[in-house]
């Protein structure tokens, strides 16, 4: 801490936590989490497939080849099933492929 710095508050109850929180920060919370999850599942094939933007419940995918199209497609409800179980409630319901 430097000279005439006012400490940071420690928080004491939840109740003050919960006055802090800000839904912005929420929402950014949940697009690092799905493009962590992301870059878990489907692996290499980050370079086929990139994350572009999500859009209330839509996912947007770029696709770079025909072939890794046809994979995403077939793999398509699997990767919805895998990104909903990291949050609270389901939020993915569609892939739309770019």
């Amino acid at each position: 801490m430097k000279f005439g710095q006012t400490p940071k508050k420690a928080w004491h109850s939840t109740h003050e936590l919960e006055n802090g929180y800000n839904k912005l920060t929420s929402r950014l919370n949940r697009l690092m989490i799905l493009d962590h999850v992301w870059n878990q599942l489907v692996g290499n094939k980050k370079r086929f497939w990139v994350l572009k933007a999500v859009k209330e419940d839509t996912l947007y995918v770029q696709v770079k080849v025909s072939v890794a199209k046809n994979e995403l497609i077939a793999r398509r409800q699997q990767l919805i099933a895998e990104l909903n179980k990291h949050f609270d409630k389901p939020w993915i319901s569609k892939i739309e492929i770019q």
